[in-house]
């Protein structure tokens, strides 16, 4: 039978405890990145979140608008130009804000930012309320 010295039992522990200190250490670094991940998915739904509410609100004065121009006796025809210069701002200003989101964003954490214009921001903060309300249930 194999016996263990004690230098052999030294060599085992010193071993262990460097390959811990090695496990240990970058454990806690991955354990660090994946935690970064979903704060930043979880932040960044937010602030779009943030930005839809913000649509509602314009689409609340766009009506109130509409109801003024009525009241103030415009033809259809004016109020169909308001509208349609409104529109095309709202559009133009929600795809301003996405590309100033992502382009402001740290670059390794563009990758984590699967959109580019409004409509695809609004498909993923869908996507990430499904996924949250399924890790909650």
């Amino acid at each position: 039978m194999y016996e263990v010295s004690g230098n052999d039992l030294m060599i085992f522990v010193v071993l262990g405890f460097a390959a811990g200190v090695f496990m240990s250490f970058y454990l806690t670094r991955f354990l660090e990145v994946v935690h970064m991940h979903r704060i930043f998915r979880q932040l960044l739904a937010h602030m779009l979140i943030m930005c839809v509410g913000i649509i509602e609100d314009i689409s609340f004065l766009k009506e109130l608008k509409r109801k003024k121009m009525v009241d103030a006796k415009f033809t259809s025809a004016q109020i169909r130009d308001f509208e349609e210069v409104d529109d095309r701002t709202l559009t133009n200003w929600k795809n301003s804000a996405i590309l100033s989101l992502v382009s402001a964003a740290p670059r390794p954490f563009r990758t984590m930012m699967p959109f580019n214009n409004w409509d695809e921001a609004v498909a993923y903060v869908q996507k990430e309320l499904r996924n949250t309300r399924d890790r909650e249930s």
